[in-house]
């Protein structure tokens, strides 16, 4: 049965749910951690879950060229902030990732 929470409370509930979906945890511990912090039960964390994946849908017409232009932007400022800060490893870890992004890595 599906319960029913103030607005408030479900989108408590909802942003926790987004975060542990996004942590990649499993169903199980979500469902623990949504009896542990909210009450509630799995089928409430079953439609909240649901609505979130409907939700994303949206967000996921994107090209492959418009997704790979945005994370070598990401990449990018990720490796000059770690030069910056002299964190040569992060930077240069960065830097590989763009390569295999580019198609430019050696095989």
């Amino acid at each position: 049965m599906v319960q029913k929470f103030p607005l408030k409370r479900r989108a408590e509930l909802k942003r926790q749910l987004r975060l542990w979906l996004d942590m990649s945890w499993p169903r199980w511990r979500i469902n623990e951690g949504c009896w542990d912090l909210f009450n509630a039960n799995p089928e409430t964390v079953d439609e909240i879950i649901a609505e979130i994946r409907h939700e994303q849908g949206g967000h996921m017409d994107i090209s492959r060229q418009d997704f790979a232009a945005q994370q070598m932007v990401r990449l990018e400022a990720l490796a000059a902030r770690a030069q910056e800060e002299g964190n040569l490893t992060v930077a240069l870890n960065a830097y590989r990732e763009l390569h295999v992004l580019a198609g430019l890595h050696g095989r």
